[in-house]
């Protein structure tokens, strides 16, 4: 398989929002429990919200949430897809990146970033979260990841997957931030919880969920095609019955979620 060359981090994502917003795994309820019991979810910064996933878990904790996205398509969709907030007041949608929030000093007491902080430059991300944050201000970075659950699916997506890898990257460093690297966003220490969540997919959800990886090929792609074809030879291998859902597979998630200090 051919090996695609690199795109900017700006534009991974362009033309990918609808199928990041239909295929991509929530966040369990667990997470915002554990946040609403440490009394975290007043006001929020999102900084790198996408398409608005983890939004809605704060939403639905009752935060007021600040959504910073810098990609035109995924803002979009966050403010479609959660348009009955905006107009409650209750979620602010903005252009902006993690080094440049466009919020004002002082103005959140929680900052989170889901399946973004691995874009950030930290040393000028620290410094504004550093000005936005109260002073007794947090910071949570949260990410959902399928490496390293050992089911027979997770191990035969991952070999599926990575025929169609995008040319000298390596999907562990552009998915997370290494552990070893949480001390720049987090100098004041942090605490570490892990949550399961488990993501059923149909055929058509499991197309979208490889269409929605930025080191994976995108639809109009001339590798997409072949990708495709690889997952459904994947579906057909693993599939089970589901009452009342058809045929499906699982692949077995779990959420990562770091809570510290700057």
């Amino acid at each position: 398989m051919p090996r695609r060359p690199s795109v900017p981090n700006a534009e991974r994502f362009l033309g990918r929002a609808e199928v990041y917003a239909a295929a991509r795994p929530s966040y369990p309820p667990e997470l915002r429990d554990w946040l609403a019991a440490r009394h975290l979810l007043g006001t929020v910064a999102d900084i790198g919200a996408g398409t608005g996933l983890f939004t809605q878990l704060l939403l639905a904790g009752g935060a007021r949430v600040s959504a910073v996205e810098p990609n035109p398509d995924m803002r979009a969709q966050l403010a479609a897809r959660l348009a009955a907030a905006v107009e409650a007041g209750q979620l602010t949608v903005q252009d902006g990146t993690s080094e440049a929030t466009g919020l004002p000093e002082q103005s959140v007491s929680l900052v989170t970033a889901a399946q973004a902080a691995h874009w950030f430059d930290p040393e000028r991300t620290l410094a504004e979260f550093r000005r936005i944050l109260t002073p007794d201000g947090r910071v949570l970075l949260v990410w959902n990841d399928w490496r390293g659950v050992a089911t027979p699916f997770n191990e035969a997506y991952g070999q599926a997957v990575s025929r169609f890898y995008r040319e000298g990257e390596n999907p562990l460093q552009i998915s997370r931030v290494p552990e070893g690297d949480l001390p720049r966003f987090m100098p004041g220490g942090h605490e570490t919880v892990i949550f399961d969540n488990p993501l059923p997919l149909s055929r058509e959800r499991l197309h979208g969920l490889a269409s929605s990886i930025s080191y994976l090929p995108a639809p109009g792609d001339p590798a997409h095609a072949l990708m495709t074809a690889a997952l459904d030879d994947l579906f057909a291998a693993h599939a089970h019955e589901q009452e009342e859902m058809g045929q499906q597979v699982t692949l077995h998630y779990r959420t990562h979620a770091f809570l510290g200090r700057v």
